[in-house]
């Protein structure tokens, strides 16, 4: 949700001589807006715990199959205040049928962009990232639900990350969404 770039409040003389129902809904009015902003600011939160309709288990997947997980662990928790949205997870699988290059799956789509701004990093358990590479991030991929993981090194090129069969990821990535989704 966005905030509205203009408001607008009726006039007493719409209300024809009845200043309590003015008074009523101007007062309807302001605590609307302010309910908004106050959501905007403070943000809303999806985790796995929820008992409602919001929750978010993060899931993985593979670029050529999407292929099937067995997860030991799934946390996630999501905090999105306006169209910024952090996630932060905890994966863990022992075992996976999915070919191509790891990704996890967004609960927001991410926002159009010519280049990739949006990485965080990765902490990881079990994982060969192959010779020279010694670490990983994760990259927000725009107009898709994707997080792509990708390894890197001093002496070799950044590249994605191909599906392992078991392993840990932990990361956290911050990107900006799009509104009214």
């Amino acid at each position: 949700m966005t905030l509205p770039t203009d408001i607008f409040f009726q006039k007493p003389e719409d209300f024809e001589n009845d200043p309590k129902r003015f008074l009523n809904d101007f007062i309807f009015q302001l605590q609307s807006m302010y309910e908004q902003i106050a959501q905007n600011v403070n943000g809303t939160i999806r985790n796995y715990a929820d008992v409602d309709s919001s929750e978010w288990i993060p899931t993985l997947a593979g670029t050529s199959s999407a292929g099937s997980f067995t997860y030991v662990n799934q946390y996630g928790w999501v905090l999105r205040q306006g169209i910024m949205t952090d996630v932060f997870f905890d994966v863990s699988w022992t075992a996976s049928t999915a070919t191509g290059n790891l990704y996890l799956e967004l609960p927001y789509i991410v926002t159009k962009s010519a280049g990739k701004p949006f990485v965080g990093p990765i902490q990881s358990s079990t994982l060969n990232y192959g010779a020279g590479f010694t670490a990983l991030n994760c990259t927000a991929i725009p107009s898709t639900y994707h997080l792509e993981i990708w390894k890197s090194g001093t002496t070799v090129a950044t590249s994605r990350l191909a599906v392992p069969s078991v392993g840990q990821i932990l990361g956290h990535c911050r990107y900006i969404g799009v509104s009214d989704e």
